[in-house]
């Protein structure tokens, strides 16, 4: 295990290195520049410029500059030598999920035309006007102005998932939710005999898997995409290499993992606070990972979140195909 927690630790600072370079040249607002432009010209926000298609690469390389941050306060969290900050990891983990997420959504539907100013508005203006205190947030009804008139709505990540999230969403995300919100089904990672404690040692391998696994999907879908400007092709050849390399890993050590938890019997703390609930064995916590870990991994097989080509797995290999340049 730990030989696979110095590979994970590895690839994420290579993660780092690449992603911090990109957001440097290319994480370029285009689109909002562009309506600054023209405003400071003549003073008039144009609707064309407003609900431009520009602002999905926007979105997208704004979600991808605030995932890269996420990742950087993950790996100063994980290097750690004093304590283990696993559980606290699963809420940047979840931060970085969503952003994965609704920007796949808004750069899956930014080109159709009807839908094209309902996404700008709930994922655009509607956030923007809340922070600055010019609309009004109502909760399930939605955002409005302070006239009363209804701007848009604030979407949840379960409203939005497409292809292969859809398959394993409702195993994964609740499983962050439950150490990222005050739920005593967290309860384990804090419990010893003696009262609760700060210092419990769970989950190591599995954040390092998890966060490796949803910052790999944000790189697919903004960063190995053709057409994406990646400098020349030696460059994109080590995106994608990078890309590629990550998914390799990742599908190792899901199986090392998946066989980790379907064996590993339940620990004297789980006993217990079993029986607070009820006399049968109903802890079913490892196989319920080991589960979510099976549809985790079918989804690397994704050919639909970039242009990162997943056709061929040999040897535990994928035959890699790169952008045309």
């Amino acid at each position: 295990m730990e030989d696979y927690e110095s590979e994970c630790s590895k690839l994420i600072k290579r993660l780092i290195s690449k992603s911090r370079k990109f957001c440097g040249i290319s994480c370029v607002p285009d689109g909002l520049i562009e309506i600054l432009s023209i405003y400071s010209k003549t003073g008039v926000v144009f609707q064309e410029s407003k609900y431009s298609k520009k602002l999905s690469y926007d979105y997208d390389y704004f979600t991808f500059a605030k995932s890269t941050k996420s990742l950087l306060a993950i790996h100063q969290l994980l290097k750690s030598k004093e304590y283990t900050f696993s559980e606290d990891c699963f809420m940047l983990i979840r931060s970085i999920f969503e952003n994965h997420i609704f920007s796949r959504y808004l750069r899956e539907n930014i080109d159709d035309d009807e839908k094209r100013k309902e996404l700008v508005d709930n994922f655009l203006l509607a956030p923007l006007g809340i922070s600055f205190d010019y609309y009004e947030s109502r909760g399930r009804r939605g955002v409005f102005t302070k006239n009363n008139e209804k701007v848009g709505d604030i979407k949840n990540p379960r409203s939005v998932i497409i292809g292969k999230e859809i398959d394993y969403y409702d195993y994964l995300y609740p499983f962050l939710c439950q150490y990222t919100h005050c739920s005593y089904g967290a309860i384990s990672c804090y419990f010893s005999p003696g009262g609760f404690t700060y210092d419990g040692h769970k989950f190591l391998l599995l954040t390092y898997l998890l966060t490796i696994f949803v910052f790999t999907k944000i790189y697919e879908g903004v960063i190995t995409v053709n057409g994406e400007d990646l400098v020349d092709t030696k460059t994109m050849k080590s995106y994608y290499d990078l890309a590629y390399d990550s998914l390799e890993l990742q599908i190792k050590v899901m199986k090392f993992l998946i066989e980790y938890y379907e064996d590993k019997p339940q620990e004297q703390v789980d006993y217990v606070l079993e029986k607070y609930i009820g006399e049968e064995e109903i802890d079913k916590s490892n196989l319920k990972v080991s589960r979510m870990l099976k549809k985790m991994k079918e989804s690397l097989f994704d050919n639909e979140i970039g242009s990162l080509d997943k056709n061929i797995y040999v040897n535990d290999h994928f035959d890699r195909k790169y952008q045309e340049w």
